[in-house]
């Protein structure tokens, strides 16, 4: 089972904007390490993190965010989350915290 935070996807937008930016870090943070933790890899969040302020090291960073996100929750969805990370970040959070707050759900 999932160990991870349920947290609003809505609000976690929302406190993105309203902190320009650094409540999508500590989120994405966050959830990397509940997502790495679930999938039995050995990553760390804090260099993903740091990887995000790299011009493109940060595509590689949310290609191996979505393919952990994929294994830890059990989905086949990464070229899609790996796309809206890239294009539309907010919808990507969105996506991301719905699918692991119906994990813990379930």
């Amino acid at each position: 089972m999932l160990m991870a935070e349920k947290r609003s996807p809505l609000a976690a937008i929302v406190l993105s904007v309203i902190t320009l930016g650094i409540y999508a870090l500590y989120w994405f943070y966050s959830t990397s390490k509940e997502l790495i933790n679930e999938a039995g890899e050995d990553s760390s969040p804090a260099l993903w993190l740091i990887g995000l302020f790299v011009p493109l090291v940060n595509f590689i960073v949310f290609w191996k965010y979505s393919k952990t996100y994929d294994k830890a929750l059990g989905t086949d969805d990464s070229l899609v989350i790996f796309l809206l990370f890239v294009v539309i970040f907010p919808a990507a959070i969105y996506i991301v915290q719905d699918k692991i707050n119906e994990e813990l759900h379930s």
